[in-house]
């Protein structure tokens, strides 16, 4: 199968505390792929650099089969997007210009623009917003916000870091559908969750981060066994060393 991601030996350290370690990862093509893991474990660090947000120190990097570097920095850029945790909008455009900014930069204004905006925001309850400006929107309103913007440059990639951290119940619903139309069409997502039900039923294949170093890949046939007695959480559970906490430490309540 071909691979939309390829990653070996990345290591990225914050003033000499490493947060990701040697760490190796595959990403097929057009698969919807969760990575999760506890609170600080690097997957927002994963995606800032796998989005050019942030350098890493040592390791490669290969998406769509070109190696992520200074010469072919542009070209994978105009393959990908995402939605990062918080967004990252301008905030003195309201929704309407910035999702036409967007698709103008790069260069992906697809036809009937207006009118996928309009079907987009009246999906997602958003269209009375369309022309307030960013920064007058709830925390939920700019993530839909960011989503709509980032499906509508077309990804090879999409890259989804909390999509669903802040958004109505509904709404996640309907994210989900699109995440799953967009799969058909070809495209890979690479999202991030601490929702662990959302993930076990909307990924093909999922990765377990902890410390900076990948712990578990299941695929999609691994899963299908490991799942037929004991759910994701309970797998993830075993993965992530929760010896520190236990219900001892709260019997006062």
């Amino acid at each position: 199968m071909e691979r939309a991601l390829t990653i070996s030996n990345l290591t990225k350290s914050y003033s000499r505390e490493p947060v990701l370690t040697n760490l190796a990862l595959d990403v097929p093509s057009g698969t919807i792929f969760g990575l999760i893991g506890p609170n600080g474990a690097g997957k927002s660090t994963l995606i800032g650099i796998l989005t050019g947000i942030l350098t890493y120190n040592e390791g490669q990097i290969f998406m769509n089969g070109l190696e992520l570097n200074r010469s072919n920095e542009l070209i994978i850029k105009k393959e990908i997007s995402s939605v990062l945790q918080p967004p990252l909008l301008f905030e003195n455009f309201t929704g309407s210009e910035f999702i036409n900014y967007i698709c103008k930069m790069y260069k992906s204004t697809p036809d009937g623009l207006d009118e996928k905006i309009t079907s987009l925001f009246t999906y997602f309850e958003i269209e009375e917003f369309r022309h307030v400006q960013a920064k007058q929107l709830s925390s939920g309103s700019r993530k839909k916000l960011a989503f709509c913007t980032a499906i509508l440059v077309n990804p090879k990639i999409l890259f989804l870091d909390e999509p669903f951290e802040s958004v109505d119940v509904i709404s996640i619903g309907r994210m989900k559908n699109v995440i799953r139309k967009l799969k058909e069409r070809g495209t890979t997502i690479f999202l991030t969750s601490h929702i662990l039900e959302v993930v076990e039923n909307l990924c093909d294949d999922i990765a377990i981060l902890h410390k900076g170093e990948i712990v578990a890949y299941l695929d999609s046939k691994a899963r299908r066994e490991l799942q037929k007695d004991t759910s994701l959480s309970e797998i993830f559970e075993q993965y992530v060393d929760m010896s520190t906490s236990s219900s001892a430490q709260i019997d006062w309540i």
